[in-house]
């Protein structure tokens, strides 16, 4: 098949602008539906796109179409080439969220102009104002509290709704920095955090390109339905499957991916780490093991102590030894020798240079104090717990037969390459790391992990550097030689160092905890917490934050977020819009759309949408492209990009500041921060200003790593160029490979084919948890646990999904894509569950438990198992009866061992290292409304 380029604009007869002064279309000239058809084809410019600001990890250029100022219609850029002969092409990429935006830009959702709120919040009562007026409020109230109780009592949510390379996300970070704001972290409220992974890894996430699943001969696909969510990259599994790789699904309900696996294992709900543990059972038993790769590569071969369990440690062993140097037993020596790589060694290789460690055995190790100590290799610790997994006990947890659990052990440990592709779904589980601990359990047990086509798969991110300081990217644009390169551990080391000395960011479930009593009353209620904790999340919390392992800051008195929607993902959000929110003096938004949450604030200020301006797509490693999107048409109304709208703030804060003569104030870390000088520094002397967003663009493309040399103006004719260098290591940059040529990019070489030693305290893929709080809880090593009640005790419990006719709420109100569904929320419930409620197709239920309630259609279906409900994700509180949404039902009793810190590479930084939103497999029962 040929590719062309859109064909010349037609020379056409002038027409009457369809767009009239107020930004209002205008369709008077459009007489007849004939017309309409035959003027389609006339367009005056073809402009570059894509959906620059949105939290889609997709990363798809556009051809967007305009006439008459408007964008008439989106067509998918087909410019993308495979990485080697032997791969597939990354066309088409698009989906039908991307081909109605031109739609949602004009729709009656969109914000026109500034406004302020004149009834109670939430009233509806809007006053339109001007936008001196809004600044100056919002400019007043930031000086008003940052010089009395601190900055930090001022909150910023990001959230993941609206983000981008640049400019719009950069701008904000710069100003909101210099403010000195609480930034909440965005990655835990959403319950995107993926604490197995980090526990394990010391990684946030970690992924290459989507191409690398045609290197795969055997795909899980566990806790996903990329039908749903990868729109754009799911072809590339079904072509791998075509080449004769097997492809299984492990999840509990038949969902649209399913039809296109060749096994589908769906076990019980919340039983997934069960199900791995079972499959690591079998791989162990009939040595199907890579044992050269345990030895290496993972903490199984150190030395445990039999009386307190923990590590042997050189603490133990030489007085002033290190906590973080660790033993293994040397075969051949037949004695104790230093692990080489852990944290505290002085060299951070892993490669074992003629040291043989033993993965069984018993021996006896002389301590410091002459004293003398029993020791085993984890790998014993780890065989006596699969005890309790062989494949008939999974059978009895999880419903899955034992014969499926041998089998998918076999394919799986005797696969050349061998992928798991888990995104974020097991993320939204209360046990999610249980989940992930032991899934990548089972990837390092056959060797599949750091292997072209293998290993656990969530996510990444291209090194693009989210600054336009020429300071900050001459440093941040070079790629180093990989002789050079700095060590994920130490660029890791320095992140938590920053987070604590200069950074403001808050885990966010544990700051509304701490700033919330109805939301604290609802997580400390006993009903909802594990009953396997030794202590109670009260017990955790206070140690927690008597450690300032979770620094949660002061009283918040101010809000400012932007195009994201916290009323409607945050847990239990009914408890905390009448506490927290309330609470608040001032809530400030910048957004394109009327949101729920918007809909709750003071200040209302309109951005343009992502067609009226210039910006760099929040681009996934998925695809090796960073893609852009150009100014199609001016900002409608009277919005303004984030970057002007930044600008315009830094300005009035600074004018005001001035006129006011205000001094210069403390943050909580002690830092001194000027607002007489907010705006020069904002735009570093005046060198970046209002309007300047495509400067600001050429300097960040043209300073990045992965189009290091690459132009703006290069970039945004094509609409996307490919990625050249994946770059250093970095906050969300987990992809640790080096690309090479006619290949797809897979992960985690670094560690596997460099030696390079991992994040952890063990230099290692660490299983083994040996702090007291893991210990006591019994969660050392993986484990099964059963899902708590989140929300009372209940029969069925409400797994939910990731919609597939939205990007998060953005498209929620869309009437095309409402049209393809039934145009309100709807739940999906078992038939059988259905059957015994006397709950017919489309009927009105009433989904509650201990927290709260709902109301809405219900769908029954047998893809579904007895005892479990899905309702897709996304929904406006405003598309449910009395704004009462799906979240109400959920507790947000967030696991409070992920509050631990300062354990080894267990601690706090922005996206890393805390609790996280789990809103999954919340416990309810469903009524059918008798009218």
């Amino acid at each position: 098949m040929v590719l062309h380029a859109p064909p010349p604009a037609r020379k056409a007869a002038p027409k009457p602008r369809r767009l009239s002064a107020d930004g209002e279309i205008d369709a008077s000239a459009y007489t007849s539906a004939e017309a309409l058809y035959r003027d389609q084809w006339n367009w005056d410019k073809v402009v570059k796109g894509t959906c620059n600001q949105a939290d889609c990890i997709a990363a798809c250029t556009l051809n967007l179409f305009v006439k008459d100022g408007i964008v008439w219609r989106e067509e998918q850029n087909a410019i993308y080439e495979p990485s080697g002969e032997h791969l597939p092409d990354f066309n088409p990429r698009g989906c039908q969220k991307g081909m109605v935006y031109a739609d949602l830009m004009y729709d009656a959702t969109r914000i026109k102009y500034p406004m302020k709120r004149v009834g109670e919040r939430g009233s509806g009562k809007w006053e339109r104002i001007s936008w001196d007026e809004a600044l100056t409020t919002i400019a007043d109230k930031v000086l008003d509290v940052a010089t009395t109780t601190g900055p930090a009592s001022i909150v910023y949510d990001m959230g993941t709704t609206n983000i981008d390379f640049g400019p719009g996300t950069p701008a904000q970070f710069r100003l909101t920095s210099l403010i000195g704001t609480t930034s909440l972290d965005e990655w835990a409220s959403v319950g995107d955090l993926p604490m197995g992974a980090i526990q394990t890894w010391g990684l946030f996430n970690t992924d290459g390109t989507s191409d690398d699943y045609c290197n795969s001969d055997y795909i899980m696909i566990w806790l996903g339905n990329p039908a749903y969510t990868r729109i754009p990259d799911m072809h590339f599994m079904l072509e791998s499957r075509y080449k004769g790789a097997q492809i299984v699904m492990i999840a509990p309900d038949y969902n649209p991916t399913t039809m296109h696996t060749d096994l589908w294992v769906n076990l019980r709900v919340a039983t997934d780490a069960a199900f791995a543990l079972g499959v690591a059972k079998v791989m162990i038993d009939e040595k199907l093991y890579k044992a050269a790769y345990v030895r290496e590569q993972t903490d199984l071969p150190m030395l445990v102590r039999s009386d307190d369990q923990r590590f042997l440690r050189q603490s133990d062993v030489t007085e002033g030894g290190s906590e973080a140097i660790f033993y293994f037993w040397d075969a051949k020596k037949k004695k104790i020798v230093e692990a080489p790589g852990s944290q505290g060694a002085p060299t951070a290789s892993i490669a074992l240079d003629g040291i043989s460690p033993a993965l069984e055995g018993s021996y006896t190790v002389t301590l410091k104090d002459g004293s003398s100590v029993t020791v085993r290799p984890l790998w014993e610790k780890l065989q006596d717990q699969l005890l309790d997994y062989t494949p008939e006990k999974v059978q009895a947890i999880t419903g899955v037969h034992a014969d499926v659990v041998r089998k998918v052990a076999r394919d799986y440990a005797k696969a050349k390459a061998a992928s798991i592709f888990a995104s974020w779904g097991a993320c939204k589980h209360y046990h999610m790391d249980l989940f992930q601990r032991s899934m990548i359990l089972i990837s390092a047990l056959a060797g599949h992990t750091g292997k072209q086509g293998g290993g656990l798969r969530i996510g990444a991110w291209w090194n693009m550097p989210l600054t336009y300081d020429k300071g900050q990217l001459a440093l941040i644009g070079q790629a180093p030689a990989p002789d050079q390169r700095p060590k994920v551990r130490d660029i890791e080391n320095i992140m938590k160092q920053m987070s604590r000395g200069m950074s403001s960011s808050a885990p966010t479930m544990a700051y509304l905890y701490a700033h919330d009593e109805g939301y604290r009353k609802v997580v400390n209620n006993m009903k909802f917490q594990d009953p396997a904790l030794p202590q109670t999340v009260a017990e955790y919390a206070k140690e927690a934050f008597d450690n300032n392992w979770m620094p949660v800051g002061p009283k918040p008195r101010m809000m400012l977020f932007t195009s994201m929607n916290p009323l409607r993902r945050w847990p239990a959000p009914h408890v905390i819009r009448e506490g927290f929110w309330e609470s608040l003096e001032l809530i400030a938004v910048w957004e394109f759309r009327m949101s729920s949450s918007a809909m709750q604030s003071d200040i209302i200020l309109p951005a343009a949408g992502w067609h009226e301006k210039a910006g760099i797509k929040f681009c996934q490693s998925l695809v090796p492209y960073i893609c852009v999107g150009e100014e199609a048409v001016k900002p409608l109304y009277e919005s303004h990009s984030e970057f002007d709208i930044m600008a315009m703030l830094a300005t009035k804060i600074q004018e005001r500041a001035i006129e006011r003569e205000e001094g210069t104030y403390l943050d909580a870390q002690g830092n001194v921060h000027d607002p007489k000088r907010f705006y020069d520094d904002w735009s570093l002397n005046g060198e970046f200003n209002e309007g300047d967003d495509t400067k600001a663009l050429d300097v960040s493309i043209s300073h990045s790593q992965p189009l290091k040399g690459v132009s703006w103006k290069e970039i945004s004719e094509k609409g996307a160029v490919r990625v050249k260098n994946p770059g250093s290591y970095g906050p969300i940059t987990a992809i640790c490979s080096d690309m090479e040529d006619g290949e797809a990019l897979a992960p985690l070489k670094w560690f596997i084919d460099n030696k390079e030693a991992w994040p952890t305290l063990t230099g290692r893929q660490q299983f083994y948890l040996d702090h007291p709080w893991y210990l006591n809880a019994g969660e050392g090593l993986p484990v099964h646990k059963e899902n708590p009640n989140g929300g009372g005790d209940y029969p069925i419990e409400v797994t939910g999904g990731h919609t597939r006719h939205s990007i998060h709420a953005i498209f929620r109100a869309n009437k095309t894509l409402l049209n393809l569904q039934r145009g309100e929320p709807v739940l999906y419930m078992s038939t059988r569950d259905a059957l015994e409620r006397d709950i017919k197709d489309h009927d009105l239920v009433w989904v509650h438990n201990d927290v709260g309630g709902y109301k809405v259609h219900a769908k029954p279906t047998p893809a579904l198992q007895p005892g479990q409900a899905v309702i897709y994700h996304a929904w406006e509180p405003y598309q449910f009866a009395d704004w009462s949404s799906s979240q109400t039902v959920v507790a947000g009793a967030f696991k409070p061992l992920h509050m631990l810190g300062g354990y080894g590479h267990l601690d706090f930084r922005p996206i890393h290292g805390q609790p996280s939103h789990t809103p999954r497999a919340q416990k309810v029962e469903i009524e059918k409304i008798v009218s």
